[in-house]
């Protein structure tokens, strides 16, 4: 494929991708105000079912990312965007709230158009904003196993055989 046929597809694949976000995540507007939701937000609201098709629809976009290899740490870091959008969306009443206001999926256009038209722009932003993540899971998970063996050992060490 020549560098013109990229540039086609590109454009092509970019425009359908868009029209899927503002679909998902801005296709409505409250009257009188500057607030939109989407698809996303209404498709919240059925149990279980709509975040589902939600999380699919998403996965659409992440599928695109990585066929027109972008960065794979940009990847991850849309597949972050969705997984929060997808597991915070899953809570009755936040998660509908809460997919008002997020909009991974044009979070996700925004990646994706800085880094498809800019492939070899840097990525130190993202690379360090999953470092910290990985850092807080791993610090929640020791406090966690720290409080777990300190409440144990109150509990049971006051029993002395």
């Amino acid at each position: 494929m020549n560098t013109e046929q990229k540039t086609v597809e590109l454009t092509k694949t970019r425009d359908q991708l868009d029209q899927l976000a503002w679909l998902l995540d801005n296709c409505f507007k409250i009257p009188g105000t500057r607030w939109r939701f989407g698809l996303e937000a209404v498709l919240g609201l059925v149990p279980g079912a709509g975040d589902i098709i939600s999380g699919i629809l998403g996965l659409f976009l992440l599928i695109r990312a990585f066929q027109f290899k972008l960065p794979k740490i940009v990847v991850v870091r849309m597949l972050v965007n969705s997984l929060l959008d997808f597991a915070i969306g899953a809570i009755p009443f936040l998660g509908d709230a809460f997919d008002f206001v997020y909009k991974a999926n044009t979070r996700n256009m925004q990646l994706f158009h800085q880094y498809a038209e800019a492939p070899l722009k840097s990525t130190n932003r993202h690379w360090i904003f999953i470092g910290g993540l990985i850092a807080t899971f791993v610090g929640m998970a020791f406090a966690v196993l720290f409080v777990m063996i300190w409440a144990l050992s109150r509990l049971f060490g006051g029993v002395q055989g």
